[in-house]
């Protein structure tokens, strides 16, 4: 295939008529506005070969200045023609902090998906109150379990771009064991909510499980609860892992916030679970400033399908609350703490605190500010690289 050659271009469904500058999906035409259609159309040319930001732009906007958070809005709506999710798995391909590229042979994302994907076993545990709990595992080898995250659902949060690429590289090496917290994804919802529930909670599932040793993996609201049964079962955790996250919630650092904790709690109940993303976004966006449009919708929309709003203000409530500091002297296992230097949804220096009370913590900062580090990022290779060599240690 040679889009410079050829004035007419097939791929899967798809036909692109260069000359006229029209993209057909089994004859029927597809709508793409005129800057999409010139990325698409350079990309096409390139034949294959990486297209770098720079000559994109220069091509698509040629004499003018712009940022490139505008060739990745275009690059999305490209994507979103093809029937593609964003992953840059389909037909557009990210070169990680170059460019792109296009493959002209490539299965619609959808259809990758369900190819690259492989089927997760998902369980159902009763907790001491009569709460069922939804539990994924995946992978052979050495068990690892990931507390939850804010927010999760164990279905859905494997199908996006800022969480696959993470599970994936761990199912890898290990036997992942994910579970959704009280009150979010395939987990009941109508429950109570305390930290100390969520404790029992890992205690239940890891129980009956039967692990007897394993690592653990905390990330965000994951670490408290992590650091919490680490401190208490200093004999099952093989080795901590704790990403972005802290021993101290926000009240407890500065008390002088609680309302505007209440009332960020008040908008989170009221708006977390409309139609409108806006609400939703300003959490995206202070937590994930790097991240792509097409991110953005996936991270509004696991935020949506993870909780109802009452039940994210409950918890938000909840982790403002947390205190487990007095519990970091008394982990024993070998911990690897790390956090991205300049996240806004929790300052670095909350996971500073933690390397600093657990005996012979590594402490591993991360430069950017984005709270989960993002896979077309010029640091997440080192950081997963980081996490499996630290793990392997077990």
């Amino acid at each position: 295939m040679n889009g410079q050659s050829l004035p007419e271009v097939a791929f899967g469904p798809f036909r692109l008529d260069v000359r006229s500058r029209r993209l057909s999906r089994n004859g029927t035409a597809v709508g793409l506005g005129e800057r999409a259609l010139d990325v698409l159309c350079a990309l096409v040319a390139a034949d294959g070969a990486l297209v770098t930001k720079s000559d994109l732009i220069a091509q698509v906007w040629p004499g003018l200045t712009v940022e490139e958070n505008n060739l990745q809005v275009q690059i999305y709506a490209v994507r979103r023609a093809l029937g593609e999710d964003g992953d840059s798995r389909g037909y557009v391909r990210t070169v990680s902090g170059r460019g792109y590229r296009f493959v002209g042979d490539a299965p619609a994302a959808s259809d990758h998906l369900k190819a690259a994907l492989p089927a997760q076993e998902i369980r159902y545990c009763r907790m001491a109150d009569g709460t069922h709990l939804a539990i994924a595992t995946l992978g052979e080898g050495s068990p690892v379990v990931r507390a939850p995250v804010w927010m999760s659902h164990v279905e859905h949060d494997w199908r996006t771009t800022i969480w696959r690429e993470v599970l994936t590289a761990l199912v890898g090496a290990h036997r992942l064991v994910r579970y959704d917290a009280r009150g979010t994804g395939l987990s009941d919802r109508d429950v109570e909510i305390s930290f100390e529930a969520a404790v029992s909670d890992l205690e239940t599932v890891v129980d009956g499980l039967e692990l007897e040793r394993f690592a653990l993996l905390g990330m965000s609201q994951g670490v408290a609860v992590s650091i919490a049964y680490a401190a208490r079962h200093p004999d099952r955790v093989s080795r901590l892992v704790l990403a972005g996250g802290y021993a101290r919630g926000a009240l407890v650092v500065t008390p002088e916030r609680a309302a505007a904790v209440d009332a960020m709690a008040t908008l989170v109940s009221e708006r977390w679970g409309s139609d409108n993303p806006a609400f939703r976004q300003l959490f995206t966006s202070l937590g994930f400033p790097d991240a792509t449009t097409a991110q953005i919708h996936e991270i509004n929309e696991l935020q949506r399908v993870s909780a109802a709003g009452e039940t994210a203000a409950r918890v938000l409530k909840m982790l403002a609350r947390v205190d487990v500091s007095a519990e970091l002297a008394q982990v024993r296992a070998p911990t690897l703490v790390l956090h991205s230097r300049d996240d806004a949804w929790i300052p670095a220096e909350r996971s500073r605190e933690i390397a600093r009370g657990i005996p012979g913590a590594r402490f591993h900062e991360i430069a950017g500010a984005n709270h989960v580090v993002l896979p077309q990022g010029p640091h997440f290779d080192s950081y997963i690289a980081t996490v499996l060599a630290f793990l392997a240690g077990d």
